[in-house]
């Protein structure tokens, strides 16, 4: 309790000192701090899972949390940033840039408020988006962060490049029929290492889609090309 209320005493001076300098809502500073005094307000284990588009993100999150929980499709549909916290019961929760909060107990609405438009654009009205799951794992501490597919607009882009920055273990996607791209690589390089983030989880997608000798080919190449990363 003391610890808490220490870190909470942290965090009201760095909330008062972003408000005094007064910087613009894109600042990276502001962003780092903000970054900062979430987490020590709720200290979790942050899972972000990122890669370009359809390579199955939403996918494999589906999978680990045992239900269809993430709007998929065979179009890019993810264009937010999804926080999957443990809840007793489904439950979405979306703040949007007005202070609207919209609350339903399902994730139907993610499909309105959390997908592309026609223009393949995120929305810029949703300030915040949270999933709640009643998976045991999540129960833990442990939250896992979907994110918008890359290499298709330069805002989905930033959005990822800052959310990764949260993380304290990110799974790269990869797509197991082109191996290791040059923009997996430029992506593991740029976006990851240089950056100071080392705690990286590799997941090959679509092997299933593999003859099982391709299969462990493939499996051999991610194991030599990972190594060899920079």
């Amino acid at each position: 309790m003391e610890d808490q209320q220490i870190y909470q005493s942290v965090v009201n001076y760095l909330r008062s000192a972003i408000g005094l300098l007064d910087l613009e809502q894109d600042s990276p500073l502001r962003k780092d701090v903000i970054a900062l005094c979430d987490h020590l307000e709720n200290p979790t284990f942050r899972i972000a899972v990122f890669g370009p588009f359809n390579y199955g993100k939403s996918t494999l999150l589906n999978a680990l949390l045992g239900k269809r929980t993430l709007p998929i499709g065979l179009i890019p549909t993810t264009g937010a940033a999804i926080h999957i916290r443990y809840g007793e019961e489904l439950h979405t929760r979306i703040i949007l840039t007005d202070g609207t909060e919209i609350s339903e107990n399902s994730t139907e609405v993610l499909k309105r408020y959390a997908i592309l438009d026609e223009q393949r654009c995120m929305r810029s009205d949703v300030a915040s988006i949270e999933v709640y799951c009643p998976h045991p794992f999540l129960k833990t501490g442990v939250e896992f962060l979907d994110l918008p597919g890359t290499n298709d607009r330069e805002a989905q882009d930033n959005l990822v490049r800052d959310q990764l920055l949260t993380a304290d273990l990110v799974v790269q996607v990869l797509d197991g029929r082109q191996l290791m791209t040059l923009g997996e690589r430029e992506n593991l390089r740029d976006w990851l290492i240089d950056r100071g983030i080392k705690t990286v989880v590799f997941v090959v997608n679509f092997l299933n889609l593999l003859e099982p000798d391709q299969q462990k080919e493939v499996q051999t190449r991610a194991c030599l090309q990972t190594r060899r990363s920079p």
